[in-house]
């Protein structure tokens, strides 16, 4: 069984400028979703790898048992970071063919659905690549893993070339026994 982990802050609109580099905050809305308590029922809606249905990412802290709390989608594929990657600003070196086994957590105009992760630290900044915008927490980028076929236990690529790892709600590592802060 999955725990939803939770811990809200305040945020602010991103900046409408694109700024590349720049951790934007998100709105008072994605706040509000994540200071709003899980419901009893409620499970990882259908979409694609990067975005749930309407084109909106969702970021949910969870509960596993090997890696402590963790960040999935909302299908509850792991969210990773690359240690090789910039958060001071936010700048990626996985481009290329490493994003095709890599590819990046996306975000359009829609500010995220978050449970469990502190809107304070969700952000984006301009792909080097494709122009697109990419998901960051604590300004570290976001991905997810092709080699992972689903769920909590698939988090094949934790530890690859010991730079790749699955992420916690504070933007670090996750690591066993971790808990929600």
């Amino acid at each position: 069984m999955l725990a939803l982990a939770g811990c809200a802050g305040p945020s602010n609109p991103p900046p409408a400028d694109g700024n590349n580099g720049a951790d934007a905050v998100l709105s008072a809305e994605a706040s509000a979703k994540a200071q709003a308590p899980a419901s009893a029922g409620s499970a990882a809606s259908p979409g694609t790898a990067q975005a749930a249905p309407g084109g909106r990412v969702e970021l949910w802290a969870v509960q596993s048992g090997a890696l402590g709390v963790l960040v999935t989608d909302g299908d509850g594929r792991p969210i990773y970071r690359f240690d090789r990657d910039s958060h001071q600003p936010s700048s990626t070196t996985c481009t290329g063919s490493c994003a095709t086994t890599w590819p990046p957590v996306l975000i359009g105009n829609q500010p995220p659905d978050l449970e469990g992760v502190n809107a304070a630290l969700v952000g984006s900044f301009v792909r080097p690549d494709d122009g697109q915008r990419q998901l960051t927490l604590a300004g570290w980028p976001l991905y997810h893993h092709a080699g992972d076929d689903g769920g909590l236990t698939s988090t094949y690529g934790n530890g690859t070339d010991n730079a790749w790892f699955v992420v916690a709600p504070s933007g670090d590592h996750a690591v066993p026994g971790g808990h929600a802060g």
